[in-house]
């Protein structure tokens, strides 16, 4: 039996962490949910990827076992599979916090493009106090929340609430534990609106341009729109349907 599930809902892909009692993220559910990631990748008709974890927690994190000398090199070579294929998604991540994300779950949900968590979870990055640190978050923590925050989430080990997450830029929204799921069909349904080829398009340019200089960043955008967005039929539906006062009939193309 698989320890991640995937479905395809609408145009919408729902890839759900599923190793009772915590979602302990091992070597295999690492394995198995970077081929998820591949099959996702994969579907040019998705408009978006949610992730959440089943029953009381997100994702407790690594499984500690695993970080002895012997084990190492597989499971941070999974481990580095997984985000990379995360990283390279063309499509928004939405991912929803239930209980305890810490540690590798910490780090998969700060992948996320949208980030809802529950009331009562608890989000952190503990594994300074077990001797080790957190790859994913060194590398983009100081990028989402600042160097000093990243410096306070990685060397202290400390868990947060969602409302400090929140605060802190990295929760795009808290709400009370049993609204979480429809919070997050909220959002999808936004989602679902767009052409998939244009949603795509968007997400591609968006990180290929992060961090560039502005004024090199904006020329390859408008590059890309004129070149490649101007070209596509669903942005000409997409003025046929604004005039004529209907929904677009995005064509993928």
């Amino acid at each position: 039996m698989g320890t991640v599930r995937y479905e395809v809902r609408e145009d919408v892909g729902y890839l759900t962490l599923d190793n009772p009692p915590v979602n302990i993220m091992t070597q295999a559910l690492m394995d198995e949910l970077a081929e998820k990631l591949a099959t996702v990748g994969a579907d040019s008709s998705l408009k978006a990827l949610a992730i959440g974890g089943e029953g009381k927690a997100f994702s407790a994190g690594a499984d500690v076992g695993e970080h002895e000398p012997a084990r190492a090199a597989g499971m941070i070579a999974s481990f580095g599979r997984l985000f990379r294929r995360l990283e390279g998604l063309e499509i928004p991540v939405v991912m929803a916090v239930n209980g305890a994300a810490l540690g590798a779950g910490f780090e998969l949900a700060i992948m996320a493009d949208l980030l809802l968590a529950a009331e009562s979870a608890t989000l952190g990055q503990p594994e300074i106090r077990l001797g080790f640190f957190a790859p994913v978050g060194v590398v983009e923590l100081p990028a989402l929340v600042g160097r000093a925050k990243a410096m306070e989430i990685t060397c202290t080990g400390r868990s947060y609430t969602a409302a400090e997450m929140e605060a802190c830029g990295l929760v795009s929204r808290v709400v009370p534990d049993n609204e979480l799921p429809a919070a997050l069909e909220t959002v999808l349904k936004d989602l679902r609106r767009a052409s998939p080829l244009v949603m795509r398009l968007n997400v591609r340019t968006l990180k290929r341009l992060r961090g560039q200089p502005f004024t090199a960043a904006l020329s390859e955008a408008e590059r890309v729109f004129l070149d490649q967005l101007m070209v596509a039929e669903d942005p000409r539906e997409g003025v046929a349907a604004f005039y004529a006062k209907r929904r677009p009939e995005w064509r993928n193309r």
